[in-house]
């Protein structure tokens, strides 16, 4: 029994133990009562200020005013001009000393009978050769015995009728006719044509330096020189092994690459990207060794990831054919790639500048991030489906909240994702898609919509693009 009571007793006790400690836990585990905190007052000031707004007076121009005056001239005279034909007659020294006396003034001398004697005598052969037009040539005569007076010239070989006639006096002298005696005509001896000896001059050449299309250090690799003929001149050369060869190097999973030869500067551009950057290095090598040493090989790869190429291939299995440039140039082997890159930073907002096709068509524009969803940026509740022009410009997306279209600002995750853009000659469905929706089955459904469109019209036409987009942090 004593053994029972104190069993008893110390159980009693370990419960009256235990229960004290669960009451000091409850009381310990309790939390405090937090007093109410004041709340902070914020204050808002304006302030205004009157600007001062002034109109321009409108004045008239300062310009100095034209002087009105009567304007002078001379008035010609109309009507048909006279003709008339002078008689042929023989000229004596007293007509031509009258028409000297009109002609000038001449000075004012007395003279003697003798040197007006010795006047006459010396202007008669002058006179008389005026009357014979056939004489080429006239014999000097001067009167001899006779002082001639110095203000008179000496006689000289008449060529055209104009005789010297200084040193006669003013007045007219009544004169007798001149004799009819012919003067001595010597008749001119025919002269042969005068001929310039020619001398003989260099031509004038325009030289030039002819340039090679690789440069002249050494012997050109024929791997080169045949790569070069094939994409100058394919004509000549056989393309098909190195378009071939091209093609199989820029075959990598997951990628879209492609080639440009520059025959200007014999480089090879490549263009495109690839899944990740380890496939940069042999895609450049098998390149390079497709074009020998004489040909560089420049590239401008980008890095899209793989979950991407799946968007792509939804894309291009749509039924629309991609816009390309590729058919009408041999310069470019390889699949399209990108029409263009943008690239975003945080808060940048999302905007795309576009152009439309060659033709009027409906254009839409869906961006399709990492995750494999796809944001219509075009048509949706803020931006209506746009019939655009052809190659008018077109923007998608607004710059700020006050600009029509969806405003979308650039945050995290950063990475490569791509947007595309489709042309269609008909509304390709009515109504609008949901903002966001899952990727494969909206081109699913969007691959539909084209075979309806293909069936109704015969004449439907449209094409896809897409961009490369990275997004990065400020």
């Amino acid at each position: 029994m004593r053994s029972a009571g104190l069993w008893a007793l110390g159980l009693g006790v370990s419960v009256l133990v235990h229960l004290g400690a669960a009451a000091g836990l409850m009381a310990a585990l309790r939390p405090d009562t937090v007093p109410d905190q004041p709340m902070p007052a914020s204050r808002l000031s304006v302030d205004s200020q009157q600007v001062t707004r002034e109109a321009a007076e409108e004045r008239p121009p300062e310009a100095d005013a034209a002087v009105a005056g009567e304007t002078t001239g001379a008035a010609l005279g109309l009507g048909a001009i006279t003709e008339t034909a002078a008689p042929e007659r023989a000229a004596t020294g007293q007509t031509l000393l009258q028409a000297a006396s009109r002609a000038e003034p001449l000075p004012d001398r007395t003279q003697a009978g003798t040197e007006i004697a010795v006047a006459q005598a010396a202007l008669a052969p002058a006179v008389a050769a005026a009357t014979r037009p056939k004489a080429t040539a006239v014999q000097n005569r001067s009167a001899s015995g006779a002082a001639i007076s110095p203000a008179a010239p000496p006689a000289a070989t008449v060529d055209t009728v104009q005789p010297q006639l200084a040193a006669l006096p003013s007045a007219p002298v009544p004169l007798a006719p001149a004799a009819e005696t012919p003067p001595d005509v010597t008749d001119a001896a025919p002269r042969a044509p005068e001929s310039l000896p020619m001398t003989e001059a260099q031509p004038q050449v325009t030289t030039a330096k002819a340039s090679l299309a690789f440069p002249a250090t050494g012997p050109v690799d024929p791997v080169s020189l045949a790569a070069f003929q094939s994409f100058t001149d394919p004509a000549k050369a056989d393309t098909a092994d190195l378009r071939d060869a091209l093609s199989s190097a820029l075959d990598v999973p997951c990628a879209r690459m492609q080639v440009i030869f520059d025959p200007e500067t014999t480089t090879l551009r490549l263009t495109g990207h690839v899944p990740d950057e380890g496939n940069r290095a042999p895609v450049l090598a098998a390149l390079q060794a497709q074009m020998g040493s004489d040909i560089a090989v420049a590239d401008n790869l980008l890095v899209l990831p793989a979950p991407q190429c799946g968007a792509l291939s939804g894309i291009a299995k749509v039924g629309l054919p991609q816009s390309t440039d590729q058919i009408t140039n041999p310069m470019i082997v390889g699949q399209d790639t990108h029409a263009r890159a943008f690239r975003y930073e945080t808060g940048d907002p999302l905007v795309l500048d576009l152009t439309g096709p060659d033709y009027a068509a409906y254009v839409y524009v869906d961006y399709f991030d990492a995750a494999g969803n796809v944001i219509h940026l075009a048509p949706n509740d803020q931006t209506p489906l746009q019939f655009t022009q052809p190659k008018a410009p077109l923007q998608i997306g607004a710059r700020g909240p006050d600009e029509t279209g969806l405003f979308v600002r650039i945050g995290p995750p950063y990475g490569q994702e791509i947007a595309a853009a489709f042309a269609s000659s008909v509304p390709l469905y009515d109504g609008l898609r949901p903002l966001v929706e899952p990727a494969d089955a909206y081109l699913e459904w969007l691959k539909a919509r084209v075979a309806e469109a293909h069936a109704a019209d015969p004449t439907f036409k449209g094409e896809w693009v897409y961009f490369f987009v990275t997004t990065a942090e400020k």
